[in-house]
């Protein structure tokens, strides 16, 4: 679901504030010089990287010639990759953990860049001495940056987490669009007894979405309305937010915790949260089902992800106040991906790669990646930058159009600046959306991106959350289909926590939350 998340969704590119690269920008009198790069292939879905328009373009604007090695299931490859005599000079939109790229970095696999950004990387330095949460959210525990990022600054487009629900059912009934828990709880119990599409037979869905995704998007996004969803995105989905103290607690242990499950229990127990949550739906029956009008709320980031058919049908909600008025969204750091453009020790000018990439960190590289260049991928109209017919027009749609030509659409963790949701919808003659509950007020007031950990405590962690992570995904479903009394349960759930080690897991999160404060 995280891949879909990412593929199907970003389909973003990258803008920024500053100015023209100063180093790759546009001298097409330049010497071609040659770097190799490795990334993931999706010549399933568009021209390889060598034949792409924008690349070949790119090329000509930089005197810098690219030789691409692509690869499919790169995620299952990249240790292995790492074995070979000669590596890449760089690897290119490649996910590595910040636990991966501490480890390799003092193994001499990747090499440092913070002084080489400085020194040849005018748009990003600027980025990062502007926004210090995004040069904390790079910096490694030993305090060195292996890797440039990709960077959305827009907490409006895919960086949240939001509710769906069926504003046409609401309607039907005479609802208005719920602000809290309650009304929440209210309207789904509607959507499954008051026959709101109108077809006389009882086949309405509450909260529903393939199975499984309960835990990582209603859930978490609950945790903001129960006072335990500062840190963001990133810090729930790692059990954790920061309290009032500014301190780092555990989420799936707290009082907070416990009556988010029974919230869901009682939705659940009520028919308010599809009984198949766990089980037995895929995406395509999912989407068949919804085509169908029969779902009523579900959480994405877009509403695109449940199909053009019925997408207009719903309206987003990005807070719900919760029993003591808690608000806060589901959110996450500026710093999407942390190790797009990672450089290794076999690259023959790491400086001349950070100028080829930087000209991506700026306002121009940003729209260049995303809708191309004037006359060619994009006209203007009124005043706005509109993809051409030959993109809109596209068998698959907008985003896989405009894929064929340029690169910083689709897949996500591109080494850029992500442009705004307003550029990247009128460049699909589209409607930006606005909401109205996303305010200063309601994002959290900490994001948190991946902490820096040491080699110690990636491995201490990753071994703790493992077998975590796995009890608290079972205990879920036992408590929400009310097979374990929750309140009977607790303290054994809790003890069984401890000894699987929540509390030494708790201690190193604290442990980075001050070394990431302290960078």
């Amino acid at each position: 679901m995280s891949l879909l998340l990412v593929s199907a969704l970003l389909v973003t590119a990258c803008g920024g504030e500053s100015g023209k690269s100063k180093g790759a920008g546009t001298d097409e009198s330049a010497n071609t010089n040659e770097i190799s790069l490795l990334r993931p292939s999706w010549t399933n879905l568009r021209p390889a990287s060598k034949d792409l328009w924008m690349w070949q373009e790119y090329e000509k604007m930089s005197g810098v010639k690219v030789n691409w090695e692509e690869l499919s299931d790169i995620g299952e490859k990249k240790n292995v990759i790492l074995t070979r005599k000669t590596l890449p000079d760089a690897f290119y939109q490649v996910d590595w953990s910040n636990g991966d790229l501490l480890k390799y970095g003092q193994q001499g696999m990747f090499i440092p860049l913070e002084e080489l950004i400085k020194e040849n990387a005018p748009n990003l330095q600027k980025y990062l001495d502007e926004n210090e949460d995004v040069r904390k959210g790079l910096t490694s525990a030993d305090g060195h940056i292996y890797a440039s990022p990709y960077i959305d600054p827009y907490p409006e487009g895919n960086r949240t987490i939001r509710l769906f629900i069926n504003k046409k059912w609401l309607d039907n009934l005479g609802m208005e669009v719920p602000r809290t828990t309650d009304e929440l709880e209210k309207a789904l119990t509607a959507f499954v007894t008051k026959d709101p599409n109108g077809n006389g037979v009882n086949d309405e869905q509450g909260w529903y979405m393939p199975s499984g995704s309960l835990g990582w998007t209603f859930e978490q996004m609950m945790m903001g309305s129960f006072g335990i969803g500062n840190g963001g995105r990133k810090a729930v989905g790692d059990f954790i937010h920061v309290d009032d103290n500014d301190e780092i607690q555990l989420t799936i242990t707290s009082d907070q915790y416990k009556e988010i499950l029974k919230y869901e229990n009682r939705l659940y127990k009520n028919g308010a949260i599809n009984k198949q949550a766990f089980s037995g739906v895929d995406y395509d029956k999912w989407t068949a089902d919804a085509a169908k009008d029969t779902v009523g709320a579900w959480n994405w980031a877009a509403p695109d992800y449940i199909g053009e058919s019925v997408k207009g049908d719903f309206v987003a909600i990005n807070v719900l106040a919760g029993p003591n008025g808690d608000t806060a969204s589901l959110t996450s750091s500026q710093v999407a991906g942390g190790s797009s453009l990672v450089i290794t020790k076999d690259a023959k000018d790491p400086a001349a790669i950070l100028k080829w990439v930087d000209y991506f960190y700026s306002e121009e590289g940003s729209v260049f990646g995303y809708l191309g260049k004037e006359g060619v991928t994009y006209n203007m109209e009124g005043g706005k930058k509109v993809y051409i017919d030959d993109i809109l027009k596209y068998k698959d749609g907008i985003g896989l159009g405009a894929f064929q030509y340029v690169d910083n659409v689709y897949g996500g963790y591109f080494p850029y600046i992500e442009l705004s949701p307003e550029v990247r919808s009128t460049a699909g003659r589209q409607e930006a959306p606005v909401y109205s509950d996303l305010t200063e007020e309601t994002l959290p007031s900490v994001m948190l991106p991946d902490l820096p950990a040491t080699i110690k405590e990636a491995n201490e962690s990753s071994s703790i959350i493992a077998d975590v992570g796995n009890y608290v995904g079972q205990m879920r479903v036992e408590f929400v289909q009310g097979s374990k009394d929750i309140d009977k349960e607790w303290d054994n759930y809790i003890a069984q926590l401890k000894k699987m080690g929540s509390d030494k897991y708790l201690e190193i999160k604290q442990a980075q939350y001050k070394r990431y404060k302290e960078s």
